[in-house]
């Protein structure tokens, strides 16, 4: 998407350059911000329409792939402790899925928007100012690796979000209540409350979920937390 779009402004803003002479006349500002504003509302409707075609498919794909994983450690994690079980999904399992799915869409389908409003008012700026080709072209670059970064970091929330929460949900199914708080070392940041819930192998219900902070969550459910958690099976961990 990123690399299309800049191509067609390098385009168009090389013919704008091309066939006017700088001047200070305000009818010349408000003849190429039209222009500008013209080929911006096109590569939008391109992107989004895009984006909502291929929305659907790409959350159930990613939300089947989080469910199979889930699956596999579970299964591991229950033969381990002696245990054999077939799962068929429930429910509360495929609810869970499914509400999942249209997180994720809502999401997908915001990509193009937020992207194309970024690159509107740069490029908006960029004429107003009177900056070349080339300044513009650096200031979107900079933009898109500032974006790639966001996008990468809501993939990893949403898959750990979408993970956590399909396993919990067959967790529960399974007869299981209880689990202990893990702590992830993985983050650079770590939240000093999940460090200590971590160390204390705190221990809560998979329907109420922790207490930190002052409110209930789980593990892997804030932005950009890597925690876990284990579950406890009655008879084994006690």
């Amino acid at each position: 998407m990123h690399d299309s779009t800049l191509y067609w402004l390098r385009a168009n803003y090389r013919k704008i350059e091309s066939q006017v002479v700088p001047a200070q006349d305000m009818a010349f500002d408000i003849s190429v911000s039209k222009i500008l504003r013209k080929i911006m509302e096109h590569l939008t409707s391109q992107w989004v329409k895009r984006f909502d075609k291929r929305a659907e498919d790409i959350a159930e794909d990613f939300v089947r792939r989080a469910d199979h994983h889930t699956q596999a450690n579970l299964k591991d994690a229950l033969k381990k402790s002696g245990f054999t079980v077939k799962f068929n999904p429930s429910q509360s399992v495929r609810e869970a899925a499914q509400l999942s799915i249209n997180e994720n869409v809502q999401l997908i389908k915001s990509i193009p928007q937020q992207y194309m409003a970024e690159v509107n008012t740069l490029v908006m700026q960029s004429a107003m100012a009177g900056r070349d080709l080339g300044t513009l072209s650096s200031e979107l670059q900079k933009r898109y690796g500032i974006s790639r970064r966001r996008a990468a970091l809501i993939a990893r929330d949403q898959n750990n979000k979408a993970t956590a929460t399909i396993n919990r949900k067959r967790q529960m199914d399974l007869g299981l209540k209880e689990a202990i708080w893990i702590h992830s070392t993985a983050g650079k940041y770590p939240r000093p409350s999940h460090v200590k819930a971590g160390n204390d192998k705190l221990r809560f219900r998979l329907d109420e979920g922790a207490l930190i902070d002052g409110e209930r969550i789980f593990p892997g459910e804030a932005i950009n937390c890597r925690c876990y958690w284990r579950t406890i099976i009655p008879g084994f961990d006690e």
